[in-house]
C-alpha cells in the first residue's frame, strides 16, 4: 500500500432464522465496511433484522473512527424501527 492509498473492504453475513418446525420466520444481515488509510480507519457496521417476507423490522448502524494507532476517536450509533402505515 502506498503512503496515501486507502483500502476498502466489505464483509456481508446473512443468517436465516427458523422456528421449531424449520419454517423461515426471518433473517439477520450483518454488513461490515472498513476503509483504512495512513491516518486511520472508518468502520461502518449495519445490522438488519427482517421478517419472513423481507420487511425491515430493525436496523442498527454503528460508525466508528480510529486514528493511525487504532485508538477509537469517534463513534455514532443509529437504531431505526420502521413505523407501520
Amino acid at each position: 500500500m502506498a503512503d496515501d492509498d486507502i483500502e476498502i473492504g466489505e464483509d456481508l453475513q446473512i443468517d436465516v432464522v427458523v422456528d421449531e418446525n424449520n419454517v423461515v420466520i426471518g433473517a439477520i444481515s450483518d454488513d461490515l465496511v472498513v476503509a483504512s488509510g495512513p491516518d486511520g480507519s472508518v468502520v461502518d457496521e449495519t445490522i438488519d433484522v427482517l421478517d419472513a417476507d423481507g420487511n425491515l423490522l430493525l436496523e442498527d448502524e454503528k460508525i466508528s473512527v480510529y486514528d493511525a494507532d487504532a485508538d477509537l476517536i469517534a463513534q455514532s450509533e443509529t437504531v431505526v424501527l420502521p413505523l407501520e402505515e
